[in-house]
C-alpha cells in the first residue's frame, strides 16, 4: 500500500473537505430564473441560417436569419482564414492563417434576420507565396427565452 504524505496531500485533502462539508443543495430561493440561456452546439445550425456569405479582402460579411421561435442574441461566428500555400510541397515556415470569434451584437426577433461585417483585425498581410481561404460558422447563440 502506497501512503501518502506531506504538505501538499494535507492542503488537497483539507480543501476537498471542506468542499464536501460546506456543500449543499440549492433551496428555491437560491435559484436565479433568468430568460436567457446558451444553447447547445447541436441546436445552433437548425436555429441559425448563415447566406449570402461575401468575402472581399480583409472584410467579411452575410446575413444571419433566426429560425427558431424565441429571439437570439449575440450570435457568435467561428471566421477562419486559412493560409494556403502556393508550394504546398514546400511551405513556409511563417503561416500567416488565423482563426476569430466575432460576436454579433444585438437581438434577432423569431424568423429576423440582421447582417454582420468583420474586418480582420489586424489587417491580414499581402503576401505573394500563398492567399487566403475565409470560411464562417455560427458557433453559439444566446436564446432569450422571455422578457426580462
Amino acid at each position: 500500500m502506497m501512503r501518502l504524505s506531506g504538505t501538499p496531500y494535507v492542503i488537497a485533502t483539507a480543501v476537498a473537505v471542506g468542499l464536501v462539508i460546506h456543500a449543499r443543495p440549492a433551496r428555491s430561493a437560491d435559484v436565479i430564473v433568468s430568460p436567457e440561456r446558451v444553447v447547445p452546439s447541436e441546436r445552433v445550425a437548425e436555429s441559425v441560417a448563415l447566406r449570402d456569405v461575401r468575402v472581399e479582402g480583409d472584410v467579411v460579411s452575410g446575413v444571419l436569419t433566426n429560425r427558431s421561435d424565441k429571439v437570439l442574441r449575440d450570435v457568435q461566428l467561428l471566421i477562419q482564414y486559412d493560409w494556403l500555400w502556393k508550394n504546398e510541397f514546400r511551405p513556409g515556415e511563417d503561416n500567416p492563417g488565423r482563426a476569430v470569434y466575432h460576436t454579433v451584437p444585438g437581438e434577432i426577433p423569431p424568423g429576423g434576420q440582421t447582417t454582420f461585417t468583420y474586418r480582420a483585425d489586424p489587417p491580414l498581410p499581402a503576401r505573394s507565396d500563398g492567399r487566403f481561404n475565409a470560411s464562417v460558422e455560427v458557433v453559439g447563440f444566446v436564446e432569450v427565452s422571455g422578457a426580462g
